[in-house]
């Protein structure tokens, strides 16, 4: 970050096992606000947004049910077939569920937990 540069929302992405030949909607997206947070408010953000915005996004991947879920992720974001996952795999994942999982870094590969 510079100051250029700025945290404007967060992004969380949910990765599901497509179970059958229908995917999760790949367009799909939400906006939320998680309340007041130690980033502060971005000043782009309509006036009732307390904290930082958190983007909602989801996609479902071709595995296997029970597929170990950083694999999957490495294995998408490797990868790179879509241009969602072209512009992921620039960027760090990092593991918020399951709850034994939190701060594990799924990419890049070479990369340490946080804690």
């Amino acid at each position: 970050m510079d100051q250029q540069n700025c945290v404007k929302d967060f992004d969380v992405w949910s990765f599901y096992a497509q179970l059958d030949e229908w995917p999760f909607p790949p367009r799909w997206r939400a906006t939320r606000d998680f309340g007041p947070s130690k980033f502060g408010r971005y000043p782009g953000d309509p006036p009732p947004y307390l904290g930082r915005r958190v983007d909602l996004l989801g996609r479902s991947l071709p595995v296997p049910l029970g597929t170990d879920p950083v694999a999957a992720i490495r294995q998408y974001l490797a990868a790179r077939r879509t241009t969602s996952a072209q512009e992921l795999a620039k960027k760090a994942a990092v593991m918020i569920d399951p709850r034994e999982r939190v701060g594990e870094v799924a990419w890049p590969i070479d990369a340490h937990r946080l804690d």
